[in-house]
């Protein structure tokens, strides 16, 4: 006898985002969820040893007033222009909530995050997936594919490649295209540049950003969208009434609010990212040029897949994309500078 299913039939038919495998050990050397390899701010940790858990009792700031103001410093914004979310993936949810109907189109770039087309699959939505170049840069009639779309979702640096997309051509499509844009910058700490002066220039723009990064504070989920005020009021419908918890809000300012500790993590990281490279290069592992935390890496016989397992197999978590385009390549986060010499030696025997 057949079970009966209770699902509407989107989520009968869809696949659920799978995550980047959480394995805990001593041996293990775990470089696969582009997590930073340093602890959050000394004063995170104050922060939590004065805290008063009588706080716990009581639902904490729906609107996270004190860090929309903080961050709306940050980008000399104001805070009635910035939303907080459950990590940025929460910001996602409430945009394709917001701006995507049933039956109706979203687009976003391939290959990128598969978060968001799994979005528009609960949401009954299609996404429609637009193949970039084959350096994957921006394919320049991209405006034309996405004409139907009534929410582009654009990552900038894009994941897994690492690798970002010109100015001039977000700022065209930011002009030309007749619904949202969305740029989702998780990585932008790592790059040369961002887009969060496009959210001044164009009344259509949101911006997305994460505190698991660059900020260490993967485990605690915090991100925010910047855009002007008008959409951030209608976002703000859609979202969960608490969507921050206290905890999350009392840690996030504390990292926020710590800028020399974060540029600090971040310049060590892109140190640590620069030594790697050139020892992938003695290797004869190639690579694609990356602004980000992480480096989508191409062995010398072009097979991700086997480079993968033989990692796993000498402790070295990373990620593989089966995909006809991304499993020549290997996805290696960047951890400890000893992280990073250790994978080294370890793939000098591949």
């Amino acid at each position: 006898m057949s079970e009966k299913s209770y699902f509407r039939k989107n989520i009968d038919k869809m696949s659920g985002y799978v995550p980047g495998k959480q394995i805990a050990g001593k041996n293990i050397i775990k470089i696969n969820t582009n997590e930073n390899p340093y602890p959050p701010s000394p004063n995170v940790a104050k922060a939590l040893k004065l805290f008063d858990i009588e706080q716990l009792r009581q639902y904490p700031n729906p609107r996270c007033c004190e860090l929309c103001n903080i961050i709306g410093d940050l980008h000399n914004i104001s805070e009635n222009c910035v939303i907080a979310g459950n990590g940025s993936d929460d910001i996602l949810t409430m945009a394709l909530r917001s701006f995507v109907g049933e039956g109706e189109i979203a687009s976003c770039v391939t290959p990128t995050y598969s978060l968001y087309s799994i979005l528009a699959d609960i949401q009954g939505a299609t996404c429609a997936e637009i193949e970039l170049n084959s350096d994957f840069s921006l394919p320049d009639n991209i405006l034309a594919q996405i004409a139907n779309s009534k929410l582009f979702l654009l990552p900038r640096p894009n994941a897994p490649t690492g690798t970002s997309f010109e100015m001039n051509k977000i700022k065209n499509i930011c002009e030309k295209f007749k619904g949202i844009v969305l740029i989702d910058e998780a990585y932008a700490d790592f790059a040369n540049d961002n887009c969060m002066s496009l959210v001044k220039e164009f009344d259509n723009v949101i911006v997305t950003r994460t505190l698991s990064k660059s900020y260490s504070l993967a485990g605690s989920r915090f991100g925010y969208a910047v855009a002007n005020e008008n959409l951030i009021n209608g976002m703000l419908k859609v979202k969960d009434s608490y969507n921050v918890n206290t905890l999350t809000q009392i840690i996030a300012k504390e990292a926020l609010l710590d800028q020399n500790y974060f540029k600090n993590n971040v310049l060590k990281i892109k140190e640590t990212k620069a030594y790697f490279l050139s020892e992938l290069d003695k290797l004869n592992f190639s690579f694609l040029p990356s602004l980000t935390n992480f480096v989508f890496v191409k062995p010398p016989d072009e097979n991700g897949e086997k480079m993968f397992n033989f990692l796993l197999e000498n402790n070295i978590l990373t990620r593989f994309f089966s995909g006809n385009r991304t499993n020549k390549f290997v996805r290696v986060s960047i951890g400890t500078m000893n992280d990073m010499k250790n994978t080294i030696n370890i793939l000098k025997k591949y």
